[in-house]
């Protein structure tokens, strides 16, 4: 590890030994890093956001975290499964409908759920 790296190098460090381990070990513990760090800049989309999509199986860990508190980044995670138009997209879009009231999402995550739902509505 870089000692006199920026956090997002270190980021980016840690991200690179969590993706030795399998995503039942490493997913639970990004997603509460995106959570307990929400509205902190963690990159864009920055590395764990990489290093979770890397890691095949990641989708119920990222559902669960959309249910418990939503954040920017997962919502913006959740975007990029309905981009590749899955079969099944309704259950993303349903949570990104949820994402939109939930009381445990901030501000931010909220504005982002209604505008990805705007533009996977129009596309």
């Amino acid at each position: 590890m870089q000692s006199d790296a920026d956090g997002i190098d270190r980021l980016q460090d840690l991200c690179e030994e969590l993706k030795a381990h399998s995503v039942r070990d490493a997913a639970p513990l990004l997603f509460g890093l995106l959570e307990r760090l929400d509205g902190s800049d963690l990159g864009s989309p920055g590395p764990i956001v990489h290093t979770l999509e890397s890691m095949s199986g990641y989708e119920p860990f990222l559902a669960e975290s959309l249910s418990r508190k939503p954040t920017a980044l997962s919502v913006w995670m959740a975007n990029r499964i309905l981009n590749a138009r899955r079969p099944d997209r309704v259950e993303w879009l349903a949570r990104l409908k949820c994402v939109a009231s939930s009381p445990t999402a901030s501000s931010e995550a909220k504005a982002e759920a209604q505008e990805f739902l705007v533009f996977q509505n129009e596309a």
